[in-house]
């Protein structure tokens, strides 16, 4: 383990106002085994791993150092449906996208910084129009506009077929069903069509 862990298993006991005989405890280890593990003398396994991040109500990302945020990504945003998920916000458009994250990362399908790539690149197009808009720097980019409109969406091609080629159809038991990716698939699809129907106007005309 590296040496956040140990921090990090520290700390968070401390934060918690118990000792490591107490920890250990509630952990099922020995107590001398946690000191092990704060002082980053021994590693633990994925079991202790498990329990220690339900135990501090924190992300295993979190205890190893690999995320900052201490609850997992879906929990920055409610994980409830709510009413206001059944219309197209760019509230509705967040939950969507965090509950689709968690989704494929915890099924096993795509790793999570591949999908975030596919976020950060989706909103580096919207960037790039903004920047064209006057909106923010030109500076910010290293490319040129022309140049970053076309890498852009070529990427976002490469990372969809990266994501497909590691997603295969199965069968989920008890399925959910969040409002706010319904919602933003009726929004998508609308688009979709009425883009495509203008588009086959377009073509019969010329």
């Amino acid at each position: 383990m590296n040496s956040a862990f140990s921090e990090r298993m520290s700390t968070l006991r401390q934060k918690k106002g118990i000792s490591q005989k107490e920890a250990a405890e509630s952990l099922g280890v020995s107590q001398a085994l946690l000191s092990h593990y704060e002082k980053g003398i021994r590693e633990c396994s994925l079991d202790f791993l498990a329990r220690a991040a339900a135990f501090y109500d924190v992300s295993s990302d979190y205890i190893l150092g690999i995320s900052e945020a201490e609850k997992p990504f879906r929990e920055n945003f409610d994980d409830i449906d709510v009413s206001v998920d059944e219309e197209f916000r760019t509230s509705t458009l967040f939950r969507a996208a965090t509950v689709l994250h968690d989704d494929f990362v915890q099924n096993g399908t795509g790793k999570s910084d591949l999908i975030k790539l596919y976020f950060a690149v989706s909103i580096y197009n919207l960037a790039v129009l903004a920047i064209r808009a006057g909106y923010i720097p030109k500076s910010w980019i290293n490319l040129g506009l022309n140049q970053a409109n076309a890498y852009s969406k070529a990427t976002l091609e490469l990372l969809s077929r990266n994501l497909a080629s590691e997603t295969q159809e199965k069968t989920v038991k008890n399925i959910r069903q969040p409002m706010c990716i319904k919602t933003v698939i009726s929004a998508a699809e609308k688009a979709i069509v009425k883009n495509m129907k203008s588009t086959a106007n377009i073509n019969l005309d010329s």
